[in-house]
């Protein structure tokens, strides 16, 4: 991720930043991974160092109960020497719980093995299921050089948001644009941003790239996991 590379030019401590497999392996959103990389960078890393670790014992966010038992928000929302809004306190929270992943995986990352699968039987499950929308000469040519077997089968299993984005249709009033984020109140579109109120009148209807995928899940086994992950590493 591009927002790592920057970090690790910028900070003496980079080296205990999340690696590419912990993000892939997170199922965090990445697009709040880079935002709240990115805020944590300017605002919090000066005393709460690059991973979270403190600068001293009183600043470690790895090891605050607070931090594990996810109940930030309002200690963020009061902070004194920071004015955050509530997408902000979001995208912090999502950096927060990548770099406690990112140390209590790191073990399985590092040294799992996970190339068991037999290819040819994950040739005939992309063929049958994915091929419709992916070719292996066209946007997965060179998969397994590009990423090592435990970032692509994170990759695949858990698709990234931030290169895929969501289609959203409103009505009313009848606009259509790139989802940001929704809840039960408010819809957030980008480029250009807009927050639409939402209410019991609102029709919603979301257009996701990625719902094959998704659609997926409740009957793939281990052995097509794995089998899967052996045929896109062997696309070299």
């Amino acid at each position: 991720m591009k927002l790592l590379f920057i970090l690790a030019l910028a900070l003496p401590l980079a080296a205990q930043l999340p690696s590419r497999a912990a993000i892939a392996g997170s199922n965090l959103d990445e697009a709040a991974i880079e935002r709240g990389g990115a805020l944590f960078a300017t605002q919090c890393a000066r005393c709460h160092g690059p991973a979270g670790r403190g600068t001293n014992p009183a600043t470690d966010l790895i090891r605050s109960p607070l931090v594990r038992r996810e109940e930030t928000s309002e200690k963020l929302a009061s902070h004194p020497n920071a004015t955050l809004t509530k997408p902000q306190i979001n995208d912090l929270n999502v950096w927060l719980k990548l770099l406690l992943f990112s140390v209590f995986s790191k073990g399985n990352q590092d040294f799992l093995n996970i190339l068991t699968g037999d290819p040819r039987k994950g040739e005939r499950f992309f063929t049958a299921n994915c091929a419709a929308c992916h070719s292996v000469k066209g946007d997965l040519a060179g998969m397994g050089e590009k990423y090592d077997p435990t970032v692509l089968q994170s990759l695949w299993l858990n698709p990234r948001r931030a290169k895929t984005p969501r289609t959203v249709t409103v009505t009313p009033p009848g606009i259509t644009g790139t989802l940001d984020r929704i809840d039960e109140f408010t819809l957030v579109l980008k480029n250009p941003r807009r927050e639409i109120p939402l209410n019991d009148d609102s029709k919603v209807e979301i257009k996701d790239p990625l719902q094959p995928h998704y659609d997926l899940y409740p009957r793939l086994t281990d052995a097509d996991v794995h089998n899967v992950t052996a045929f896109l590493a062997s696309l070299k």
